[in-house]
């Protein structure tokens, strides 16, 4: 059997936004970091460029770190204290930056996640994003890392390395799994969790991009915006961070599945998570 190595590190902050682009009248953020956000913070630690005003508009351009980054796995785990949910909280204060509003004075109501963390996972297959892991295991970076906002820093945690292996004809016969992260799915009418609840309440019944917290478990589904077109703008899917089993056939199309086990964890106790990178979908 094959061995592959797969490492993780926290991240935090204070604070943290990541708009929305679908509301103007507020701006209202994601529970977790699109897909572009994180390849940005993996950019600006090993010092790529992000974003340029004058090849924005230019679809044969992509900004340096998507096109560095976009083909390294990860995944993430929303990392909670108590519930499992991170605590949002509306922000109203004053723009007066000439760029924000020509008028002078423009003011703002913006939604922002208090103390959120992320468990971050990396799987490096083809050995070209050395730089990246070394710089996360120094806590080192060459641009500060952000949250959505440059006024919301970034924090590094601890490098963690797993001994992992891929499963794939256990996901493709089994029909249901627990997963230890976020999962990406294919939309379809029915949903990706048949766990009856205590009240005798189906999932199908619920919203599928809904929070559901019991005494029985939870699960948070998100439309979430897995990549960026030729136009910069994003691409969705249904995300799902449950601690019940998910329909293994609704995972998205090209995600991978591993079983890892951490390097220092003398008990051995094995997790399941699913990784995805530019070329899902």
């Amino acid at each position: 059997m094959k061995f592959l190595n797969i490492c993780s590190f926290e991240l935090s902050g204070h604070f943290a936004s990541f708009r929305k682009p679908d509301v103007n009248k507020v701006y209202l953020t994601y529970n977790n970091p699109p897909y572009a956000a994180i390849l940005g913070i993996f950019g600006s630690i090993i010092g790529l460029s992000g974003y340029s005003p004058k090849k924005k508009h230019d679809p044969e351009v992509l900004p340096q770190f998507y096109e560095n980054l976009s083909g390294i796995w990860f995944s993430f785990r929303p990392v909670f204290s108590k519930r499992p949910i991170f605590l949002k909280q509306m922000v109203t204060y004053n723009n007066y930056h000439g760029y924000g509003s020509d008028a002078g004075c423009f003011q703002i109501t913006e939604q922002i996640l208090i103390k959120p963390s992320w468990e971050i996972f990396l799987f490096d297959e083809d050995g070209k994003h050395a730089d990246l892991i070394e710089n996360i295991k120094n806590k080192k970076t060459v641009f500060t890392p952000y949250l959505g906002k440059n006024e919301f820093r970034a924090e590094i945690g601890e490098l963690k390395e797993f001994e992992a292996t891929e499963i794939t004809d256990k996901v493709a016969t089994q029909k249901a799994m627990k997963f230890d992260s976020i999962v990406l799915l294919n939309r379809a009418d029915k949903h990706p969790v048949e766990k009856k609840l205590s009240k005798g309440i189906g999932f199908a019944n619920l919203d599928l991009e809904s929070a559901y917290i019991s005494e029985d478990g939870y699960s948070i589904f998100e439309n979430y915006p897995y990549a960026l077109d030729k136009t910069f703008h994003y691409k969705f899917c249904l995300s799902a961070f449950t601690n019940w089993e998910i329909d293994t056939s609704r995972l998205m199309n090209g995600t991978r599945t591993f079983r890892i086990k951490s390097n220092d964890d003398k008990e051995g106790k094995e997790r399941v998570i699913n990784m995805f990178n530019g070329g899902v979908g």
